[in-house]
């Protein structure tokens, strides 16, 4: 029995975690200035959550590699800024977790 709570507790967490993502679309793009020692370029980014990001480019992009990003949410008046690492490489995109966000 106590693994079945368990198990329910972990499908619960993973629940609460797909709910606290935000999905954009076409019709609600959002787009990152981003830079790392080999790029400067923009990215469509495809989902958002509290730890990352994940981002649409066809940039060689490596896991465990530091990147930084710059984008401003339609009703925020001022730009997130963070620095962040490669986490995982698909092949539409990579997963960026955050690291350090600056503020002004």
């Amino acid at each position: 029995m106590e693994n079945y709570s368990l198990k329910d507790e972990i499908i619960k967490n993973l629940e609460e975690r797909l709910d606290s993502r935000k999905k954009f679309h076409a019709t609600q793009p959002l787009i990152a200035a981003c830079r790392t020692c080999d790029y400067d370029f923009e990215a469509f980014i495809q989902d958002v959550s509290s730890s990352g990001v994940f981002i649409k480019t066809t940039k060689n992009l490596l896991t465990g590699q530091e990147i930084a990003m710059t984008f401003t949410f339609r009703q925020a008046q001022k730009p997130i800024m963070v620095t962040g690492e490669i986490g995982r490489i698909s092949y539409d995109g990579a997963g960026v977790k955050f690291k350090v966000f600056f503020k002004d």
